[in-house]
């Protein structure tokens, strides 16, 4: 039961999303963040974070089956709890926004295309799971067919690597290790997401072809563990050869190996953690 509460408190996940930030940040610089700037920014990414899943919970929840039942029932029972929540997170989910314009100053090169990337997020966020009620499902990003998987791999990828690198005046999508870094979040996030899709597959629309869909449980296993293999590659390649920076992609093979659409709720709490000590790894030994 614990673990059910943690995964559907979208806690693992906030607290992921601010370790793949500072996981970002030890990678553009080669060495443990310094001060309290990126810290911060962290955590509000985390606080953002946990918005963005509690949001698109609440809108499948506005539909007849758009949750579980014990997920639907969950949530009815921890309504006013996570409505406080929220508002205690809101301003600090303002925070790197707030960062970034105070630094736009000085980066204003990068600083255009920095907005219209994080405006694209923004939307994929807000319209992933459409708008609340019957008629928003007609909106949601995450039913166009064969393109649910993408999305949540770009929007991870612009917020968690892209974003964190050009806050830093020194970076810019010229910069190579900016893109390396962003194809690698992106490859991660997508092959960690997979067996949740797989766990999905029945509960998911036909019509939406999700991978695990179309190519069942030994295609997903073997497209998500060679998804991390790559995303090794490519991270070590970013740090200019640090195999730090590969282990933990690599670390997480065997996790997406065993997916099964039957699997508890700890293997999926083990899923989202993974980026946490794949960051602590990371900032440990770099």
């Amino acid at each position: 039961m614990y673990g059910l509460r943690m995964l559907w408190s979208n806690a693992v996940i906030s607290v992921a999303a601010s370790a793949c930030v500072l996981r970002s940040w030890s990678l553009l610089y080669g060495t443990q963040p310094a001060g309290f700037r990126p810290w911060i920014f962290a955590a509000g990414i985390g606080a953002a974070t946990w918005l963005a899943y509690t949001w698109q919970r609440h809108v499948k929840s506005t539909r007849p089956d758009g949750l579980r039942e014990e997920h639907s029932q969950w949530l009815q029972n921890h309504h006013t709890k996570l409505r406080w929540v929220g508002l205690l997170l809101a301003p600090a989910a303002c925070i790197p926004l707030v960062q970034t314009i105070a630094s736009a100053g000085d980066a204003l090169p990068t600083a255009p295309v920095l907005f219209v990337g994080l405006l694209t997020a923004g939307l994929l966020t807000l319209l992933y799971a459409g708008l609340p009620g019957i008629g928003g499902v007609h909106l949601a990003l995450r039913r166009w067919p064969r393109l649910k998987l993408m999305w949540i791999g770009l929007t991870w990828s612009i917020v968690t690597a892209v974003w964190p690198a050009l806050l830093n005046t020194a970076a810019s999508f010229a910069n190579e290790d900016v893109f390396l870094m962003a194809l690698e979040r992106a490859l991660v996030i997508m092959a960690l997401t997979l067996p949740f899709d797989l766990r999905d597959r029945n509960w998911d629309a036909p019509a939406m072809k999700t991978l695990p869909q179309a190519w069942g449980t030994r295609g997903t296993r073997i497209t998500a563990a060679a998804m991390l293999i790559l995303a090794a590659l490519v991270s070590t390649k970013a740090a200019h050869g640090n195999l730090v920076f590969g282990a933990g992609p690599l670390m997480m093979v065997p996790a997406v190996a065993f997916a099964h659409e039957r699997r508890s709720a700890w293997y999926f709490v083990m899923l989202d953690a993974a980026l946490v000590a794949d960051a602590a790894l990371v900032m440990t030994l770099v």
